[in-house]
This record gives C-alpha cells, structure tokens and sequence, in this order.
C-alpha cells in the first residue's frame, strides 16, 4: 500500500500498514480456519491540531480501527506510532493514556452505573494522581459546564442511571478530556445528543482542539458531521480505505465509486426533490476470508475482469492529495 507522507515534525499520528483479524470458527485442536478481516492494510496520517474523518457503513471496520489506536485491541500487523513512537514502546499505558483518550458512541455501556458521575470523570486524575479532592473536584465541576451540564453540582453525584442518553454522552466526553489529551478517538460522540445540542458539542470539540492543540480521529456516518469536524476524510470499505482527501475534496469530487453511492443517499432537505437510488449492487460483502480481489468488487457497477484477476488495487494519488483505490479511476475509465 502507498504511504501517505507528511513531514514527521508535523504528525502526532500515523498508522502504518495497520491489520486486524478476529478469527471466525475454530476446527480440530483449536485451529482457526477462518478470520474476520476487520481492518486489513490501513494506512494513514495525522498532523498536530488536525482532524481525520473515518467515514463508513456499519462493520466497515472504523470502530476497530480506533480501538487498535488506543490500545483496547492488539493488532494483527502493522504499527501505530504517537508522536513518532510506536504506542507499545511507551514506559506504561498510564503514560500512553495520558496523550491519547476515546470517546465511546454508546454512554450506556461505557459508564460505570455503580460510580457518580463525579467519581467517573475524576477516576483518570485518580489514577494518574493529579491535583488533591478540592481541585480534582473543580475541575470535574468546570468540565461539566464545558459540556452543558448546567448547573454542574447538581450532576456531580448522580449516577448514569438518572440522566437521560445525551446528557451520558457528555460525561463521556468530560472523562475523555479531563487529562488534556493530545489526541482523541471520537467514536461517534454526537450520535446520542439530541440534535439541538449536537451542534454545540461539536463546537466544544473543535474550541478544546484549538485551546489544548488537539488532534482527533473521528469516527462517523455522517458526511456532514466530518465536513464541519475534520480537515480530511478517509472512505473505508470491509477494512479498506478506498478514498482519502481533504473534506472539501471528496465532499465535491468524489472519485471512488463507493464514495459516490455514499454521497448520492444523504438526504435532501427538499420535500419536492426526488431520489434514484446509489449507484452501487448487491449487500455488504462478507469480510470472512475475503478473496483478494478489490474489496468492492462484488458491489460496483463498472467492474471488470480486470479487476477480479487483480489484487485490491493501492491507494494512488490522482492529484493534490487525492487518494484513490480503483484501477478504472487510477487508468480515467470511470
């Protein structure tokens, strides 16, 4: 795969031939005969104070991807490195922790219901022993106005269990931030707010990237959440990026027919407007033991024999930055 260069005094991220498989079923003695190509050969970069958009359908292998970045799944191959080191060459993961921290898309299962919501916010100050109770406690009590929890004593010892979805979502999001990370895997983080207030958070994000010169990998469906997020996106498909540019660029030329079909079904608001369906045929492929062939093979409406016979084809830069996985776009044919 090509590698995505930037000069390395600017990258805080950088993901180098990334692979995660999960074995699917097991056979005599325990032998794997077949494994889920959950992320497979991803390649990327991310410069200081930057944002990258990972956009995808669900099972793409997005989550994953982020997961592997913080260290709650070891990959397969490849390497992850934080400010040009490889993240399992850091003294502890305390250490590792304190520069890299992810929000969760569901606030349901990733607090704690037996803690307050004091105790989950202020357990990474306790762990990492910053600040005595009174200023642990002022700081939690300032995170959570940041996040719109208001009045923020009256939330800070309540359980999860007593505030609604969006407002878990937001003591998601002050846990995540209260060590002033340098970059943070946002796994959906708006998906549980109501829509009035998705739009707030996404500014407290994007002032606290600005305040704290933090770099964010953002994980979402949403095209329009990753246009107002992030400098860049990054298309993924069954574990593959197939398409990787600056947001304005792929929002407005996409290449990758993967990419067009995604952006042919964002809704229009415009109740006289008609919609044909995306250009794209079939379901999902399964990622089990996949052939090598392109990814998308078995769903794109312009394949050809070329590209069945042909391994998965590279990323190729057709031009300012623009990366593309398709040979029929890498040879002008589509």
């Amino acid at each position: 795969m090509q590698k995505l260069s930037s000069k390395a005094t600017d990258i805080i991220l950088k993901v180098d031939g990334l692979k995660k498989f999960f074995a699917a079923d097991r056979g005599l003695f325990s032998k794997v005969k077949h494994f889920v190509h959950a992320v497979d050969d991803v390649s990327f970069e991310i410069k200081r104070g930057k944002s990258l958009g990972l956009v995808g359908e669900s099972g793409c292998g997005k989550t994953t991807t982020g997961k592997v970045i913080v260290g709650l799944e070891k990959p397969t191959a490849g390497n992850v490195f934080i400010e040009g080191k490889e993240i399992y060459r850091f003294p502890s993961k305390l250490e590792y922790h304190k520069k890299v921290q992810m929000i969760f898309q569901d606030p349901y299962e990733s607090l704690n219901p037996r803690m307050t919501i004091f105790d989950i916010i202020a357990e990474p100050l306790n762990i990492h022993n910053i600040g005595n109770l009174k200023e642990r406690e002022e700081k939690v009590l300032k995170l959570l106005q940041d996040v719109g929890l208001t009045p923020p004593s009256s939330f800070l010892w309540r359980y999860p269990h007593e505030l609604s979805g969006g407002q878990r979502q937001r003591v998601a999001i002050a846990r995540a931030l209260v060590l002033e990370p340098t970059f943070i895997v946002a796994d959906e983080p708006t998906s549980m707010l109501d829509v009035s207030v998705r739009t707030g958070v996404m500014n407290l994000l994007m002032e606290l990237q600005e305040k704290y010169n933090m770099s964010y990998l953002y994980i979402t469906h949403d095209f329009a959440v990753a246009r107002y997020m992030c400098d860049k996106i990054a298309v993924m498909y069954l574990g593959k990026i197939v398409e990787y540019a600056d947001a304005e660029e792929i929002l407005f030329n996409p290449l990758h027919p993967y990419t067009k079909a995604l952006l042919s079904a964002v809704p229009i608001p415009d109740p006289d407007y008609v919609k044909g369906e995306p250009n794209i045929i079939g379901s999902v492929s399964k990622p089990i033991n996949p052939p090598p062939r392109c990814r998308f093979y078995d769903r794109c409406p312009f394949r050809t024999k070329d590209c069945e016979k042909n391994p998965h084809p590279p990323l190729k830069d057709m031009g300012n930055g623009h990366y593309v996985s398709c040979y029929l776009v890498a040879e002008g044919k589509i």
